[in-house]
């Protein structure tokens, strides 16, 4: 009687642990389901935040959301190729590099290089690392004060197409010479008899020719203030100076900025064309 009792109270505490943990288990399963219900519906959601990093100066907010519409309506995290945008945004001519990632759970993040413009060319603009590039015109009017402040001081360079890289040499190179007295260029201009001629930022014209640049330079700086004590004492105001001839220079001088009067210096006639 007591076996059977025992036995019986053994039975008893069997089922009720086997009960239980089947709740358990229901319970466990349910909350597994439940879960992978939510994330399931939390990665079916479309990509709905956009966060776009780095030093924008010419790509809008615009630009970014007319490049996603034209890629396609924004998928999932799961189903959105982001190497899509990421090709179309390379596409815009004034971004150097982009990357494009997706952050969980529903956020684009894109981070923009874009090139920036060491000076014009032509009507182009040339980067720091001597790429040619161009801006849409329309963008203009919605540039920060800062960049229409850049676009202002930024120098101007023309020349012969596919000599680019040559003339922003050339412009680097006398832009150091004239730095250590003080002068800044404004514009280079070159032509296809690779003659060369500067703007400074006194408005002062240097006709350099095409032979001998840097001494012509070196010796404009050298004359200069024999120039600007002659301007000052006499009320004029140097127009150019052509630094072409072999020895010494010509200065087109002009009253109040309206009467042209040509000056020669150095015992150079004012008829000679011993210059190249």
């Amino acid at each position: 009687m007591q076996y059977i009792l025992k036995l019986k109270y053994y039975l008893y505490n069997i089922t009720w642990k086997l009960v239980f943990i089947c709740v358990m288990l229901v319970l466990l399963i349910v909350g597994i389901h439940k879960n992978i219900k939510w994330v399931c519906d939390y990665y079916s959601g479309p990509l709905s935040y956009i966060i776009v990093t780095g030093n924008r100066f010419f790509t809008t907010n615009d630009d970014i959301n007319y490049i996603i519409l034209k890629s396609g309506v924004l998928g999932t995290f799961i189903t959105q190729d982001v190497n899509i945008i990421q090709k179309q945004i390379k596409q815009m001519p004034w971004i150097q590099k982009v990357s494009v990632r997706k952050q969980w759970p529903n956020t684009l993040k894109i981070n923009l290089i874009e090139y920036i413009p060491i000076a014009y060319w032509n009507n182009e603009f040339i980067s720091t690392t001597g790429v040619v590039f161009s801006v849409s015109e329309c963008l203009y009017n919605e540039y920060s004060s800062f960049v229409r402040k850049m676009y202002q001081e930024i120098p101007i360079l023309y020349g012969p197409t596919g000599k680019d890289q040559e003339v922003l040499n050339n412009y680097l190179r006398f832009s150091a010479i004239l730095k250590s007295s003080n002068f800044q260029i404004k514009s280079v201009k070159t032509d296809t008899c690779y003659t060369w001629q500067l703007v400074l930022d006194n408005n002062v014209c240097l006709k350099l020719g095409c032979v001998n640049l840097i001494e012509r330079l070196h010796y404009f700086i050298k004359v200069y203030p024999f120039l600007v004590k002659e301007m000052d004492e006499k009320n004029k105001y140097i127009d150019y100076v052509d630094l072409r001839y072999n020895s010494g220079c010509s200065v087109r001088w002009i009253h109040n900025m309206i009467d042209p009067v040509f000056h020669a210096i150095n015992n150079v006639s004012k008829g000679s064309h011993d210059y190249d």
